[in-house]
């Protein structure tokens, strides 16, 4: 999927949350132990939070910063595919923790890439705001993470 407008990388980032929420649910019907399903649950909903949260913050940014285009193509910025994240058939809190923040990665980098190639400075405080709040959402899962392993 190529993007050149704002809208465009909104939508693509939305649709990231939308599938890792989907490939949660997917690998919770496979985990074996119960912490590992409670875990992927949470992480579902989670995706599906911050998804609805990306809608949110869409709403509110005008028409023109969402119309606006890049000083380059998107072609070369991709966020990972799912699908290439390796998942062991034994996995447990740790590999869904390991993906969390693989993925929470991703998405750091994509909001710094497109805030790097915004012509205006509208829509680099778009992505600066999304990569701030992508940053605290890793932070606060990181500190979940420890209580989760401290139990």
């Amino acid at each position: 999927m190529a993007f050149d407008q704002t809208k465009d990388a909104l939508e693509h980032a939305r649709t990231f949350h939308q599938k890792l929420s989907a490939f949660y649910t997917d690998l919770k019907e496979s985990a074996d132990k119960e912490r590992t399903r409670a875990m992927l649950n949470y992480m579902s909903q989670h995706e599906d939070y911050l998804a609805d949260r990306l809608s949110q913050y869409e709403e509110q940014v005008s028409k023109n910063i969402l119309d606006s285009y890049f000083k380059y193509g998107s072609e070369s910025i991709k966020l990972t595919p799912i699908s290439d994240f390796e998942i062991k058939p034994e996995m447990d809190v740790d590999d869904v923790i390991a993906a969390a923040m693989h993925f929470d990665a991703c998405l750091i980098e994509f909001y710094r890439e497109m805030m790097q190639r915004s012509l205006s400075e509208k829509v680099h405080e778009v992505f600066e705001n999304l990569l701030d709040m992508e940053q605290h959402e890793k932070i606060e899962l990181s500190k979940q993470f420890l209580g989760l392993r401290s139990l």
